[in-house]
């Protein structure tokens, strides 16, 4: 009997240590689509442009990353152009994960960006390779979507300012004939 206790008391320890080892964003991934808000990203991207620090002077990248992802439905419109991952833009993806989820496997998902126009701003988007592999067969350039993306920070370059975003889902308008 001693020995089943043990165990027992064992085992709810361990389970409770993985359970606190699991990031809480890993918890409700994606489930969460709810979450997401209708909403633009040039607004999330005018209401940070402010925050983000100056360039540093003693050659160390400085980076602003967000505690709040403001999972947003933005309506764009895909050009049908991909890159690989700006590796100004992975800095800042990488500083948000090493912060908010204690690793940066995130990034193992995240290997292009996609380049999309919401109103007069085109923006080069990182999108989930998974979520990428649908546009051939979904999206065709010049098409509407509206995507599921938050906001993770942003990092300044010069006069240049690189966002952060991640494309975690998307939905293809109809084509307009």
């Amino acid at each position: 009997m001693r020995v089943t206790t043990r165990y027992a008391h064992n085992s709810a320890v361990f389970l409770l240590a993985a359970m606190l080892a699991i990031p809480f964003r890993a918890i409700f991934g994606q489930g969460r689509w709810d979450a997401y808000k209708p909403g633009t990203l040039a607004a999330i991207m005018d209401a940070h442009d402010s925050t983000i620090p100056p360039n540093p002077v003693d050659g160390h990248q400085s980076v602003m990353v967000s505690g709040d992802d403001f999972p947003t439905l933005a309506r764009v419109i895909y050009r049908g152009q991909s890159r690989p991952l700006d590796a100004r833009r992975a800095f800042v993806m990488r500083e948000w994960s090493l912060t908010f989820l204690r690793d940066t496997s995130m990034l193992n998902d995240f290997h292009r960006e996609y380049l999309f126009q919401e109103g007069k701003l085109q923006i080069w988007l990182p999108v989930q390779d998974r979520v990428a592999s649908f546009f051939p067969k979904e999206l065709k350039p010049g098409q509407a979507a509206t995507l599921y993306v938050i906001f993770l920070g942003a990092q300044r370059a010069s006069r240049e300012i690189f966002w952060a975003f991640a494309v975690n889902e998307f939905k293809a308008e109809p084509i307009k004939d």
